[in-house]
C-alpha cells in the first residue's frame, strides 16, 4: 500500500498557553499591543523551477487541474485529488487510482487539453508533464499558475519529488520515496540468489507492428532493476527507453531466461499486445518459453505509486 501522511494539524492552543497563565490585564495589554500590523505574513506563493522558467505557485495547492493523461497519477501519490483530468479510461488505472480519479470532470484527451473547459473548474494551478509549446502555454497561464514539468526526462523518483515540490507536498513525496525504496529493497534482498542466477527481458507489442523490447530507461524496467532484476541482451545495452524490432529477429529473446510481457487490467494475464508476440512461431520456440518462464507484469508507470503496484 501506498503510505500517504496526513497533512499536520496545529493545536491553536499551545500558542495561547503563555497567555491562559498571567493575569486579565496583562493579557489584554499583551493583546493590544499585538496588532495585525505585527504579525509576522504568511506567503500565499512560492517560486518553483519548470520547464518554462522560474513560476510563482500557491504555498499549498487545492484545485489542481492535470492537463495531460500523466500527471493525475503522481498527484494522487502525494495525496491529492485534481479537480480536472485529462484523456479517459482511468476506471481501469487500478485500486490506487480508479476510485479516485473515475467521474472526475475531463478537460481534454490524453494530450490537448480544452482551455475553456479547464477555466470552468476554476483551478489554483494546472500541471502540466509533457512537452507544451508556448501558445498553449500562454493560454492556460491566463488562467492560473502552470507547472510544465516534462516526465519524459525524469525517473519515477524525479517524478515524484518534483511533484511534491510543485505541490507543496514534499513530506507525502518523501513518504512515498520511503515505501518504495523499502519494498524494492526487501524484493531484492529475498530473492537475491534467484534472481542473481536468471536475465530477464520486458518484451511488448502492438497490433501488426513491430515488436520492442523495454531498455533501462523505460519507467517499468527501472523499477524491476531496482528489485534486483538483471537484464539480458539485447535490452541491458540499449541506450534507448524502447528498441523495436520486425518479428524475424524474435531470436535475440532467446538469452533471456525469463520473459516479462505487458499484463491485462487484472494484472495477472497476458494483456491483448503480449498476444501479438505469443501467437508468433518463433516466440514458442524460445527457451524461456518452453521451459514455461513467461509472465505478466503491470506496466505502464508513469508515477512512483504505480511503480509500486509492480512490485
Amino acid at each position: 500500500m501506498v503510505l500517504l501522511l496526513d497533512r499536520p494539524e496545529f493545536d491553536n492552543a499551545l500558542t495561547r498557553r503563555g497567555f491562559l497563565s498571567v493575569g486579565a490585564g496583562v493579557s489584554a495589554g499583551l493583546l493590544t499591543a499585538c496588532s495585525n500590523d505585527d504579525a509576522p505574513e504568511v506567503a500565499a506563493d512560492r517560486e518553483v523551477a519548470t520547464d518554462k522558467g522560474p513560476v510563482r505557485v500557491p504555498v499549498a495547492a487545492t484545485r489542481v487541474v492535470c492537463a495531460d493523461f500523466y500527471g493525475a497519477f503522481a498527484t494522487v501519490d502525494v495525496g491529492l485529488v485534481p479537480v480536472g483530468i485529462s484523456g479517459d479510461g482511468y476506471q481501469d488505472s487500478g485500486p490506487s487510482y480508479a476510485g479516485k480519479l473515475a467521474g472526475l470532470p475531463s478537460v481534454g484527451d490524453f494530450t490537448e487539453p480544452a482551455v475553456e473547459k479547464i477555466a470552468n473548474v476554476r483551478p489554483d494551478l494546472i500541471l502540466r508533464t509533457i512537452d507544451t509549446d508556448d501558445a498553449l502555454y500562454r493560454q492556460l497561464s491566463a488562467i492560473a499558475p502552470t507547472v510544465v514539468v516534462s516526465f519524459q526526462r525524469l525517473s519515477l523518483v524525479e517524478v515524484a519529488s518534483r511533484v511534491g515540490e510543485v505541490l507543496g507536498r514534499k513530506a507525502e513525496a518523501e513518504a512515498l520515496l520511503a515505501e518504495y525504496q523499502k519494498r524494492t529493497q526487501a524484493l531484492k534482498a529475498q530473492y537475491a540468489e534467484l534472481l542473481a542466477a536468471k536475465t530477464f527481458t520486458l518484451a511488448g507489442a502492438a497490433s501488426e507492428s513491430p515488436w520492442w523490447t523495454y531498455g533501462p530507461k523505460w519507467t517499468d524496467t527501472k523499477v524491476l532493476l531496482d528489485c534486483g532484476v538483471k537484464l539480458a541482451a539485447p535490452s541491458a545495452a540499449q541506450d534507448k527507453p524502447v528498441v523495436e524490432y520486425s518479428f524475424e529477429r524474435l531470436d535475440l529473446l532467446a538469452q533471456s531466461n525469463v520473459l516479462l510481457v505487458p499484463a491485462a487490467p487484472d494484472g495477472t494475464t497476458p494483456g491483448p499486445d503480449a498476444q501479438t508476440l505469443t501467437k508468433q512461431a518463433l516466440w514458442r520456440r524460445l527457451p524461456a518459453v518452453r521451459a514455461k518462464q513467461v509472465y505478466p507484469v503491470v506496466t505502464g508507470a508513469s508515477s512512483l505509486g504505480n511503480g509500486l503496484e509492480l512490485v
